[in-house]
């Protein structure tokens, strides 16, 4: 009687555990595939964002000749300041 007992209780505690871990693989697959899914929401988000605002181009800081007599300061501290907030 205690060898079927025996074989009783391990098939059952075998069953329990195996749904277990079963329940806890779909708990992760779902949890995977919902992060999955929330990366592509935020990749189509963030497009949608460049496609209906377009960044303007960025322009490249002109080679600075002090001793130029068409040097304007005031102009080239704006770029500076224009690339900083960038």
């Amino acid at each position: 009687v205690g060898r079927w007992s025996a074989l009783a209780i391990g098939l059952v505690y075998g069953y329990s555990h195996n749904a277990s871990l079963q329940k806890q693989e779909d708990a992760k697959k779902q949890q995977l595939e919902y992060e999955r899914q929330e990366k592509l929401i935020e990749k189509a988000r963030l497009a949608y964002a460049a496609k209906k605002n377009p960044t303007p181009a960025v322009t490249a800081v002109e080679t600075v000749d002090i001793e130029s007599p068409d040097f304007d300061f005031e102009k080239f501290i704006g770029q500076l300041e224009a690339q900083e907030k960038k």
